[in-house]
Order: C-alpha cells, then sequence, then structure tokens
C-alpha cells in the first residue's frame, strides 16, 4: 500500500500547519514540503524545470494547480459543491496569494499528469506506508 504525497511550500508556517491538518484528517495522505531534496528531484525528473505548485501525487497520477486543490478536498470528504468553487477560484486567487503569502507566483500548470517512471523512483521511499507493530505479552 502506498500512501498519496501532498507537496506544500514547506516555508511558510500557514502550510506546515495546513499540511499537519490535513493529515490529521486524511491518514493516507502524507505532507512532503516542496523544498525537499526528493521532491525537488521529482519535480525535475516529472515536468524538467521544478515548478511552485500545490500537488497531490495519488496512485499513478500527478494533480497540480487547481486539479490537486479539487482532489484534495474531495480527498477529505469536502461537499462536491465548495470543492469545485475552490477549484474555480484557484486560477484567479493563486497569483496575488502566492505573491504576497510566498513571496512568488506559483507556476501556472494545472491538471492530471502520469506519474512519470522515473519521476517515481525519487517518491517510492516517501510514499511507503510505515507500521510500528505493537507486541502484547
Amino acid at each position: 500500500m502506498t500512501q498519496s504525497l501532498l507537496v506544500y511550500d514547506g516555508s511558510t508556517d500557514l502550510f506546515r500547519r495546513a499540511a499537519e491538518t490535513i493529515t490529521r484528517c486524511a491518514r493516507d495522505i502524507t505532507p512532503v514540503p516542496w523544498e525537499s531534496d526528493a521532491i525537488q528531484a521529482f519535480l525535475r525528473a516529472q515536468f524538467d524545470d521544478p515548478p511552485f505548485a500545490f500537488m497531490l501525487i495519488e496512485g499513478e497520477s500527478v494533480h497540480v494547480g487547481e486539479a490537486a486543490v479539487k482532489e484534495a478536498l474531495e480527498g477529505l470528504d469536502i461537499s462536491a459543491p465548495v470543492a469545485r468553487l475552490a477549484e474555480q477560484v484557484y486560477p484567479t486567487a493563486a497569483a496575488p496569494f502566492g505573491r504576497l503569502v510566498h513571496g512568488q507566483v506559483p507556476a501556472d500548470i494545472h491538471g492530471t499528469f502520469p506519474l512519470d517512471e522515473a519521476a517515481k523512483t525519487h517518491i517510492e521511499p516517501l510514499r511507503q506506508v510505515h507500521t510500528i507493530s505493537v507486541e502484547t505479552e
């Protein structure tokens, strides 16, 4: 079994807390900072030039931008109308919000892309489910 990965801006306290909250609500999602070496290697293999964007890597798909927002919200059982609204607002709000909060505008890339085999090797260790067995006497 593999985990989905939520790629977020780890340089901002607000987004670290948001990622933490999401993982409390969705146990099958692991947050990984955009700045991490593994994600940067993944992004270079998947997209050539690492885009600064919100992403959800789920199964064999990479959801980026508004598609990632929609998939993440639906995965949290947020009602479909609310998820669609957030998906529609994202393209308009992302640039000014990114400039203000991140100091840079997110890449203008949206949609769902197949997970590239070469890119997959960089994130496989992050996607593994780790369990700790508890023995009782």
